[in-house]
């Protein structure tokens, strides 16, 4: 502390001493602690570090002339102790909270989501999609593709949306003929082949100049890089976070081969990609997000969740945000950090964690709402004891006594003490578990092989999740009762009106197929084998179900090898009835 208040009182100004301001205080506090963390680790690390090194004969002479008071107050700084202090929490200086942009009374659903997904990004599909169409059509044929456009991406997204609102245990009920399983009107836009031909060559960026794995350069993110960063930032620009943020892990469900696939036994979706998220606890907005890629060489990184805190809160560090999240980032490192950003934390921590107070997790606490607080600077933990012991960092409030009600097994509620940064975890760590429950309600997903569709799709989903919040909260787009009664908008119309526009009115042009010729009705007639299996013609009037792979080429027609000449029969009973 003497080394800190040496630096700020030697000033070359010449101008007479008033006094310290209340920043260089805190600065002096919070780089004193540092020093003094960075000082236990060494020692705790058996250094060679001699209190030599680290101050000189005058600091100690000078230090053995400081007061008594001097002495508990730096005591206080050394140690953790239960004689607690006042924080002094940064004001939160942030924009004002909420969508950064105001549309007006005419716009619609689809208006909100092009905020968010523009409408560039359609043709850049349609684009990326023909592209590598073409590419695996080179290396095997597909006669009923032709090019897609974005209107058709558009509408097939929609169609998507359609499915996540009426869902079916297999995708062929969508084109189901029988009226009593007619699920939607897809049928009536899109072909069965036709949409599963887009499923089947969908893309959104160009593959081919990334590096192989393992060389300097490779992304393994490289399908959906572009689009990402895209919407990213569209995440960042439209909405203005409140002052409490809670940032925590999401997972996209997937089970097939990927080398990053992670597994959470803790979540609902145990198998998949695990995305880290920085959500707003008020209404499940996504304010930023990015996607963990595993280790990288094999080596697993050093403070993964310090990192990934830092990198979501890089935007808005300096506002005075209060961040919540749970053990896997919490460290004492890690909200000192944050707290020299201007940014104030609480979450739960694992009690061995470098930094803080020894045998913590020895403590016994016998009763519900027993607990113990401890101070050290800014920072104070608090061990509360529920069913079971709970252990909360925080560097953003007061410790005081607070009031939980809990449910007995005699089914009384009770009325249990506990800290107020445990009352305060509780009302604000729920952001990103607001957005999965917004985002799973109406999910898109459809089965693929490919993981990366799985992660275009919650792209998409989340886009639509944040364009329902955008429009909830637009002044001019508040919806009323007919008694003039101010009534709350919900994701189910949002996505059924979106899924409206994004269709529109397209729909494909079904080629007719031309009656035959009968001035060629002698040539070429003969069994032979189709591009593919269909249908056989001449079954399906009997209400059989038969895909041959033969047919007549000429017709452009599958038949059964026993239906052949029935079929001809019937329909040129001029020629072949003879």
């Amino acid at each position: 502390m003497a080394d800190v208040l040496r630096e700020i009182l030697q000033d070359d100004s010449g101008e007479e001493f008033e006094g310290f301001e209340l920043e260089d205080v805190e600065k002096a506090d919070n780089t004193y602690v540092y020093h003094l963390l960075a000082l236990d680790d060494a020692v705790e690390q058996g250094s060679d570090l001699e209190v030599s090194d680290i101050e000189s004969e005058s600091d100690r002479e000078s230090e053995t002339e400081s007061s008594d008071d001097d002495d508990i107050v730096l005591a206080d700084y050394n140690r953790w102790t239960e004689n607690l202090r006042d924080i002094n929490v940064p004001a939160f200086n942030g924009p004002q909270p909420g969508p950064t942009q105001t549309l007006e009374a005419d716009k619609n659903e689809i208006d909100f989501l092009n905020l968010l997904f523009p409408e560039e990004l359609y043709s850049k599909i349609s684009e990326e999609t023909n592209s590598y169409a073409q590419l695996c059509i080179r290396a095997k044929a597909n006669p009923g593709w032709y090019d897609t456009t974005p209107e058709e991406i558009r509408a097939f997204l929609g169609c998507l949306v359609v499915m996540g609102i009426i869902s079916a245990p297999a995708q062929d009920l969508y084109w189901s003929k029988d009226k009593l399983f007619h699920l939607s009107c897809i049928e009536e836009r899109f072909t069965r082949t036709r949409f599963e031909n887009i499923q089947r060559y969908f893309h959104v960026a160009d593959t081919t100049q990334n590096p192989p794995r393992n060389q300097p350069g490779h992304d393994k993110l490289v399908h959906v890089r572009t689009i990402m960063e895209t919407i990213r930032e569209n995440f960042k620009q439209q909405y203005n976070a409140h002052k409490e943020v809670s940032i925590d892990e999401a997972m996209i469900g997937f089970s097939g081969r990927l080398g990053f696939k992670q597994y959470v036994p803790l979540k609902p979706t145990k198998r998949g990609i695990k995305v880290w998220v920085r959500a707003d606890p008020y209404n499940g907005f996504m304010n930023d997000f990015q996607v963990y890629t595993g280790k990288e060489g094999n080596v697993p990184e050093a403070n993964l969740g310090g990192r990934v805190v830092l990198d979501l809160m890089d935007s808005v560090l300096n506002l005075g945000h209060h961040v919540y999240c749970d053990s896997f980032f919490s460290s004492p490192d890690l909200f000192l950090k944050l707290l020299d950003e201007g940014t104030v934390a609480c979450g739960t921590v694992k009690p061995n964690r470098k930094g803080l107070p020894k045998d913590l997790d020895k403590i016994k606490l016998k009763n519900q709402g027993d607990h113990i607080i401890k101070q050290k600077a800014n920072l104070v933990v608090s061990v509360w004891r529920d069913k079971r012991k709970l252990t909360i960092l925080s560097t953003n409030t007061n410790q005081s006594d607070q009031e939980v009600q809990r449910k007995q097994k005699d089914g009384t509620v009770k009325n249990v003490t506990c800290p107020m940064s445990v009352k305060l975890y509780n009302a604000y760590m729920n952001g990103v578990d607001h957005a999965d429950q917004l985002r799973s309600t109406y999910n898109i997903a459809r089965k693929s092989l490919k993981w990366w569709k799985y992660l275009f799709l919650f792209l998409y989903d989340v886009c639509i999740v944040n364009a329902f919040i955008l429009m909830r909260e637009s002044p001019n787009h508040s919806l009323r009762t007919k008694n003039n009664r101010v009534r709350t908008r919900t994701q189910l119309e949002f996505r059924m009106k979106l899924a409206h526009q994004l269709i529109g009115l397209f729909s494909m042009k079904r080629k007719r197929k031309s009656e035959f010729n009968v001035e060629h009705v002698m040539e070429h007639h003969w069994p032979s084998t189709m591009p593919k299996k269909r249908r056989c013609k001449q079954c399906t009037k009997s209400g059989v179900r038969r895909e041959p792979l033969s047919g007549c080429s000429q017709c452009d027609v599958n038949l059964c090898n026993d239906c052949f000449k029935p079929f001809h029969l019937e329909n040129f009973p001029d020629i072949y009835g003879q």
